[in-house]
């Protein structure tokens, strides 16, 4: 059974991109991209053809302008059926990475019975570093391609259509979009808000003499430590990132001693505690457990 990794491009340079495609290998056997730069030769373009799907003719792409979210996740959902790609789908963004897990989780889908049509896992958050994090979410991670599927809504698109059950199981990956720099995010804000997202934006000349660590000041008391690997894709992006802003990592890390209080803490405790609790819970159903042993 041949799994598929769907994935939306735009505009914005994706430096996680080459590392999300290199993620994806044993896990998935093609790619559909919408990919709506307009930019033929643009940076992400570039990225996706020098990629090994690219390269070994498992790469497909729809070359659309932007509408929505859901107009670019349904263009993808037609790419992969006019190209047969398969029963199963990764759902993915191009600043997430797979583990390896993953490939053994996706040669597990076939044997899942016919009433269950997504698989769900978790993803850990990080925050303006590799050492910190917000929150360990769940997180849709790959779905059942069946005839009356479609995206809807502009922004946060949510998949309808759904012909089964969901399930969840206990596998974590990695959310790196927070980890890129202060106007990446109020330009992401931006693009929201213009398809009807609630909430407070920014204009890059009121950025001007922002200092990052004040932008993000809302965050540091809920960051949690991290204290383990990262996928080996996301080395490189973090070696670059680190030598665009060196001593950066060690600001972030100053800003949350400071802003976590004993009472931080203690909630913070509770918060990590809640986290765990909810991913390895998933263990005990017999269900979830096997689509996590290996072959």
């Amino acid at each position: 059974m041949s799994v598929a990794a769907h994935l939306i491009v735009g505009k914005r340079e994706e430096p996680f991109l080459g590392a999300t495609l290199e993620s994806l290998h044993g896990v998935v056997d093609s790619v559909f991209v919408n990919e709506n730069s307009g930019e033929p030769d643009g940076i992400n373009a570039r990225v996706l053809t020098a990629s090994r799907f690219a390269r070994e003719g498992r790469l497909f792409i729809d070359s659309a302008p932007f509408a929505n979210f859901s107009d670019a996740r349904n263009r993808v959902l037609a790419l992969h059926r006019r190209h047969g790609g398969g029963e199963w789908a990764a759902f993915i963004d191009a600043d997430e990475l797979h583990r390896p897990i993953a490939a053994t989780v996706a040669g597990h889908l076939a044997t899942l019975p016919a009433d269950i049509a997504v698989v769900d896992g978790y993803t850990r958050h990080y925050l303006q570093s590799f050492t910190w994090y917000t929150a360990i979410e769940r997180r849709m991670s790959f779905f059942r391609v069946t005839p009356n599927l479609r995206w809807e809504r502009p922004v946060h698109e949510q998949l309808v259509g759904v012909s089964g059950a969901t399930l969840a199981i206990p596998y974590v990956y990695d959310h790196y979009g927070w980890v890129l720099p202060m106007r990446r995010q109020a330009e992401k804000g931006r693009q929201y808000a213009s398809l009807g997202q609630a909430g407070r934006t920014h204009a890059d000349a009121d950025l001007d003499d922002e200092d990052p660590i004040d932008f993000f000041r809302d965050f540091w008391p809920r960051a949690l430590r991290y204290d383990g690997d990262h996928p080996a894709a996301a080395l490189a992006v973090r070696v670059e990132l680190e030598r665009r802003d060196p001593g950066f990592s060690a600001r972030v890390d100053a800003a949350v001693r400071e802003a976590q209080t004993l009472r931080t803490h203690a909630t913070n405790i509770v918060r990590r505690a809640g986290f765990e609790y909810r991913w390895r819970g998933r263990f005990l159903d017999s269900r979830a457990r096997r689509l996590m042993e290996p072959h």
